[in-house]
Order: structure tokens, then sequence, then C-alpha cells
């Protein structure tokens, strides 16, 4: 393998007019979307695509995604997402993407921890992924991970009191 870095970026588009809500921006749901086809990006480059899948019978479920909306997409406008592999294990992944519009600015911000899946039985199971697949994910975690997380990375959900 000769890639050390994810894909950058990892995944490119602009916004769709079925995209644009009754705001005239971005719809929140069309950001889950780009957000998701960038994973497809993501597991292309560890050997998950549809040949990958196939022949280890492995996939990725999500199993929690939290987007931070920053600044408004418009129809056209230019979007790149940037991502990085935050931590693994043996059969999850926790990931951190970075939408930016055609303009630099961030537009949204996403955390994802993702679940290997073996779908070769009755009933899928949690797996580990296939060797050549975690030796990817290793190098391409391992090109991040002297980079301090980013700030709102593992923040939860909650109203904040006021002080």
């Amino acid at each position: 393998m000769s890639e050390t870095r994810l894909p950058d970026p990892l995944f490119a588009t602009k916004v769709q007019p079925d995209w644009i809500d009754y705001n005239g921006h971005m719809n929140d749901a069309a950001y889950a979307r780009v957000f998701s086809l960038s994973v497809d990006r993501l597991m292309a480059a560890i050997g998950l695509d549809q040949d990958g899948r196939d022949r280890a019978s492995l996939t990725i479920y999500t199993l929690t995604m939290t987007i931070h909306y920053m600044k408004e997409a418009h129809l056209g406008e230019a979007l790149a997402v940037r991502g990085r592999i935050l931590e693994h294990d043996d059969k999850r992944l926790r990931l951190w993407f970075e939408l930016q519009r055609g303009d630099g600015a961030v537009a949204a911000l996403n955390e994802q921890v993702l679940l290997c899946v073996d779908q070769s039985g009755d009933q899928p199971r949690a797996a580990p992924f296939a060797p050549d697949q975690i030796a990817r994910i290793r190098v391409f975690h391992a090109a991040d991970a002297a980079d301090p997380l980013p700030k709102l990375a593992g923040r939860g959900i909650s109203l904040r009191k006021p002080e």
C-alpha cells in the first residue's frame, strides 16, 4: 500500500437543488448525506469498496453520528470534505470530517463511530476488519495521530446552563 493518508478531499460535490430547504440553504439531512457519501469514499480507501465487501462479507454500520452546523451552504456552492481517523480498534472506527464551502469556510463538522459487520451468516454480527483493511486503517490513523483532537470532538449534546 503506497498511500499513507486518506484522499484529500475525501469527497467533493456541489449543493444540489433538492438539498435546499424552506430557509433557502442546504437542509440538515443533506449534510448527513454528504457525510455518508464521504464514509463510502473512506470505505473504498480502506478496502471496503464493493469488491472488498463481496470478498470479505464485511461492511460498515454507523453507530453514532453528530453534526455541528457552522455556516450555511447555498445552491450550487462547491463543497469538499476532509476526513481523519481519530481512533480505532479491531472492529470500530471513530472518524472526524470537516465540510468546507468553496470559499474555505467550514460549513459543518461531523463525528462518527462505525462498526465493522460480518454479513456472511444468518444474522449480521460485529466482526474484526480483515487484515488488509486494519493495516490500511492503522496507516491512515498514524498519519494524523500526532495532531491534536478537534476542539468539538467527543462533545455530546446538552443545553448549557447560564453561569
